[in-house]
């Protein structure tokens, strides 16, 4: 950090990087449904798993990369994690078997989680402590863009249903990160000797950091609930006949992100969480009911620009908090159980919705996402608002550890 200031040179090569590894994921995720029933005849629940079976492989990756951060240094590990996400991006292209591209989701999936969290712990640690809420809101801008400009881009190019024109793009995508991340510098933890034994032993703690998992399981059950936005809104809009509205519905959730990072992340440092992110909740809840229920197209996208608003708030100020909490050193492992959870209500969820829509069908399906954002909602209150949620960001205290 540079006296103080958030846009620096490697601020910014960062959240470059971040952004083409999320275009990847999101260009990727809005059309491997679509592939999987195209070329093999997948049912919703099948495809579900091809878009699931990516965040599982992430998730795992996530709990093993945020421990070797420490020992291997941020940089290594995030050129490792992006030259096995363009060779996988290039294995799209030769899939010949539903087989085939579970095991191709699942290790671009780890290779999208070993990027994704070298990105957020570098810019943990190039962040000034006193404007980290503010500054990763501007970094969780690179996710706001590309979850626009992803899935606009994904059904603009699926919507033929030539789909080697979506892998090409996914291949660009990760090749110009790669490139960015051979030039970033990036400040390194020098480690004790005792500090180095200690993150090569196999332990728990060296896996997990603890103090993070009760918000990290929050945002996961909160993920879970958009999970069934972010998986099926393609199906969904044909089934209702919102083609053309859904193609600029992540449009309307970029812009409540982006409105949403304009202040959350300062009144945050300044206010305290329960200034944003109750709102948040709310709002998430009143657009998620919209979306589930509404035949109007401007309804529709005012839907998407108030779920938009939500999610961004959520996951960023929730990370924010346990990012605060934490020592330097274990930045790498704290962002690694933040992100591992949260995949996993990522991960889960296309599967256990798909099989919902098949009983149930779209829209109820999506009433019940409502109520499973209320759960997150009330976990929230219990584990940090009603206790913590008026401290000013600023002034969280870390652990001891």
């Amino acid at each position: 950090m540079e006296n103080g200031r958030i846009f620096t040179r490697d601020f910014t090569l960062d959240t470059i990087i971040s952004f083409c590894c999320s275009l990847n994921y999101f260009t990727l995720l809005i059309n491997i449904t679509g592939f999987a029933a195209i070329s093999f005849g997948a049912d919703p629940a099948t495809g579900g798993m091809a878009a699931g079976i990516y965040v599982i492989g992430g998730l795992i990756s996530r709990i093993v990369a945020g421990k070797y951060i420490e020992l291997v240094g941020r940089k290594r590990m995030l050129i490792a994690g992006l030259t096995l996400a363009v060779v996988m991006s290039l294995s799209y292209f030769l899939v010949s078997s539903m087989a085939m591209l579970y095991a191709v989701r699942f290790v671009h999936g780890m290779a999208y989680g070993i990027s994704s969290t070298c990105t957020s712990d570098i810019v943990a640690k190039l962040l000034p402590r006193e404007r980290r809420g503010e500054g990763l809101g501007y970094f969780f801008l690179s996710i706001t863009f590309s979850c626009a400009i992803g899935p606009l881009v994904g059904m603009t190019l699926g919507n033929n249903q030539d789909y080697d024109l979506v892998f090409a793009m996914g291949t660009v995508m990760y090749t110009v990160a790669l490139l960015l991340a051979l030039v970033i510098r990036v400040p390194e933890e020098t480690l004790t000797e005792e500090q180095s034994a200690e993150a090569r032993s196999f332990r728990l703690s060296n896996l997990f950091q603890f103090s993070a998992v009760p918000l990290a399981m929050t945002v996961m059950v909160f993920y879970f609930s958009y999970s069934g936005v972010l998986s099926f809104i393609s199906s969904y809009a044909h089934e209702i006949d919102m083609v053309e509205a859904a193609t600029y519905f992540y449009l309307a959730v970029a812009a409540g992100t982006l409105l949403s990072r304009i202040f959350a992340g300062k009144i945050y440092d300044r206010k305290g969480p329960n200034r944003v992110v109750i709102p948040a909740y709310l709002g998430f809840m009143v657009g998620m009911t919209i979306f589930a229920t509404t035949s109007n197209s401007v309804l529709f996208l005012g839907a998407g620009f108030i779920i938009g608003i939500g999610v961004s708030i959520v996951f960023s100020i929730c990370q924010s908090i346990v990012i605060s909490r934490t020592p330097p050193r274990r930045y790498g492992v704290t962002t690694s159980t933040f992100s591992a959870l949260n995949d996993l209500g990522t991960g889960i969820g296309p599967s256990v919705l798909g099989l919902l829509i098949t009983a149930i069908g779209f829209r109820e399906m999506y009433l019940v996402c409502v109520l499973v954002s209320l759960v997150s909602f009330l976990m929230y209150l219990g584990i940090h608002g009603l206790r913590h949620g008026n401290r000013p960001g600023k002034d969280i205290l870390q652990d001891s550890d």
